[in-house]
């Protein structure tokens, strides 16, 4: 007994039913096209994709992605045009070394203000003859650095520069946490920056040193070659008898070796 039989016995079967049945057997099967048909019948029935707005528009910029690279590249392009639109404009040859000066002292000022107003505000707040001033004034310092900060970080961003963003948006978290997480990653990108700055003088200096000694092993092997040549050549030289000139004189006779007192004692004999 069937899936379908099972429904015509309880009188569950309908138009409606038959449909999802083929919908449910075709994505068991995974025939071609019933991701299409099932996002449609969704559709039609009124399910969570026609209430939903950035689902299929992320769906279709992902299959966009995936499917045509061109056409996410466009739209990635864009994208960071309008995100670094700042940082577009700070290149312009007329307005944009004003632009830029103006923005560095506005986000310096505004760096200091917001600081400033954070550590003030508790203690200013906490003289006040009210219960719970302190807390009130811990609050409003917090609700004033996540609406300050994160305009300085967006600004920041827009710029490209993510150091002074990444800050800012740990700022933006209530103190004392954003403070230790802003002067964490402040420190860290600092020593960061420092050995990565050692490290490729470092690979410098190794790559140097390197070609330093291999130059000197080659100029070293180099003359041991020529010495080792000289001395197999001395060797062999050497290694030559020179020819004997002649041969024993004739005097030389077995008397000549003996001393006085040996040729008399031969002479007794």
């Amino acid at each position: 007994m069937g899936l379908r039989d099972i429904l015509k016995k309880y009188k569950l079967d309908s138009p409606s039913a038959s449909e999802r049945v083929d919908l449910l057997l075709d994505a068991l099967k995974k025939k071609p096209g019933y991701e299409e048909r099932l996002r449609a019948y969704g559709k039609q029935s009124g399910g969570g994709d026609s209430s939903d707005f950035i689902g299929p528009q992320l769906t279709a910029f992902v299959e966009s992605a995936q499917n045509d690279p061109e056409q996410f590249r466009a739209i990635l392009g864009s994208l960071f045009s309008l995100v670094f639109v700042v940082n577009r404009i700070e290149h312009l040859p007329a307005i944009g070394s004003i632009l830029g000066a103006s923005l560095d002292i506005m986000l310096m000022g505004g760096k200091m203000l917001t600081k400033t107003v954070q550590s003030i505000l508790p203690p200013m707040v906490g003289l006040l003859p009210i219960p719970y001033a302190s807390t009130a004034g811990l609050v409003m310092a917090a609700v004033f650095g996540m609406i300050a900060w994160p305009v300085i970080s967006l600004i920041s961003l827009s710029r490209q520069d993510f150091a002074a963003a990444t800050e800012a948006y740990a700022r933006a978290i209530p103190p004392p946490f954003g403070d230790v997480l802003a002067n964490t990653f402040v420190e860290g990108n600092r020593a960061v920056a420092k050995v990565n700055e050692k490290r490729v003088k470092l690979g410098e200096d190794l790559s140097t040193a390197f070609t330093q000694l291999s130059e000197l092993f080659a100029s070293a092997s180099g003359t041991a070659t020529e010495g080792f040549k000289d001395l197999a050549e001395k060797t062999r030289t050497a290694s030559v008898a020179p020819p004997i000139q002649g041969g024993f004189h004739r005097r030389t006779k077995r008397k000549a070796w003996r001393t006085p007192r040996t040729r008399r004692r031969f002479a007794r004999r």
